[in-house]
């Protein structure tokens, strides 16, 4: 069933990327990634993948300069990646994970503060993929290289911790910082996946999982989105937003959802728990 077309700017299903897969300007990301199992996603990928998908390494393509995990990568991490693989800001970008939305969102994100504008996330991803009996192969596509120059490079989308400190101390009620951790660990109950952080969460941030944009794994509908984000979390299109979780990278997805409901300002707080939550 073809999504509706609110939502099919940003997301699309299975049997559509079927139908498009060998379109000339489409670019198939496939950034699988697995928490404490680094190698993994790459691994998956080079055993199967959609025809003509190129893997996105979310480990290595970061800020490897710094001390936390999987931060933004660097301008030029980026246009290496880019032009290795033959991509240009012209092509329309389909990302796929394991499951849809567990790490796919953290490569939209990067791909739009590059400044590409057709980006879209494969609703149920690789595992809906499968369960289609759609097809896979083993073939890693070598692709032509090219030159790529940024039109813009959107860096005010990321927040660091000093500048989040200063949001919080401004205390203004049309700022919002929205933690996309599980509640077990915004609440301080769980204990973090990562060593060397405290239980907690940054002061004044309100609690929307991750988890809580699907159904099954597949993007909840309009309606429901619109209801989870304007009328249980209070939440305005006019309000500035920044995000944040773990390190960085689920964050993204609600990111995705602010931005497909039509809230421009939407940060990230990049460093996130991962940083806010270490124990000095």
């Amino acid at each position: 069933m073809a999504l509706k077309k609110s939502i099919s700017k940003f997301v699309i299903n299975c049997e559509e990327l079927f139908n498009i897969r060998n379109s000339s300007s489409l670019k198939i990301i496939d950034c699988r990634w697995y928490l404490n199992k680094p190698k993994k996603g790459g691994l998956e990928y080079k055993k199967s993948h959609i025809e003509n998908s190129i893997y996105f390494d979310i480990e290595k393509l970061s800020n490897n300069f710094c001390d936390l995990p999987h931060m933004f990568p660097l301008e030029e991490q980026i246009r290496s990646f880019l032009e290795k693989n033959g991509i240009n800001i012209n092509n329309e970008i389909i990302i796929y994970d394991q499951e849809g939305f567990f790490c796919s969102g953290r490569v939209w994100f990067i791909f739009k503060v590059c400044g590409f504008k057709k980006i879209r996330i494969l609703d149920g991803g690789f595992a809906k993929w499968i369960k289609l009996n759609l097809p896979i192969t083993n073939k890693i596509k070598k692709a032509e290289k090219s030159k790529f120059i940024f039109d813009s490079f959107e860096s005010k989308k990321i927040v660091n911790k000093e500048e989040l400190k200063k949001i919080i101390i401004k205390k203004d009620c049309n700022t919002k910082i929205i933690d996309a951790r599980p509640r077990s660990r915004f609440l301080g109950i769980e204990k973090e996946p990562r060593p060397n952080l405290k239980k907690g969460r940054v002061k004044s941030s309100i609690n929307i999982p991750f988890r809580v944009i699907t159904n099954n794994m597949l993007i909840k509908d309009l309606y429901e989105l619109k209801h989870l984000i304007f009328n249980q979390n209070k939440i305005k299109k006019t309000d500035i937003i920044v995000c944040y979780c773990g390190s960085g990278v689920t964050a993204c997805n609600i990111i995705f959802v602010l931005t497909l409901l039509g809230i421009k300002n939407v940060k990230l707080y990049d460093g996130s728990w991962a940083e806010w939550g270490k124990i000095k």
